[in-house]
């Protein structure tokens, strides 16, 4: 058992892969996938309002089991979370989300 696991903290890391789709410089689709490359999520800006308003969740990323509202919501932090930031441009980033858990 990891020292993570002994103190009872879990999260895993999701790699955000942002894209500007339309190239107009600006973000507008976001896909995340696990360290092993499958998909977990994707969500995308399509009214260029510079938030997500589709987003679509493929597999279980808060470790119970289901995939439900819960995984909608937490992938929606993450995303309105990238898109405050004012310095994103094409490219992946690593993110570790403490209150993930592949399920």
């Amino acid at each position: 058992m990891s020292e993570a696991e002994e103190k009872g903290k879990q999260g895993v890391y999701v790699y955000a892969n942002l894209i500007d789709a339309n190239r107009d410089g600006k973000i507008d689709m976001i896909s995340f996938v696990d360290p092993n490359g499958r998909a977990v999520a994707l969500a995308v800006d399509n009214d260029h309002t510079g938030l997500a308003n589709n987003i679509h969740v493929f597999q279980d990323v808060t470790g119970d089991g289901k995939l439900d509202g819960e995984d909608v919501r937490l992938i929606r932090k993450l995303t309105h979370e990238l898109y405050r930031r004012t310095d994103l441009v094409e490219g992946q980033l690593e993110l570790f989300v403490e209150e993930a858990a592949y399920g």
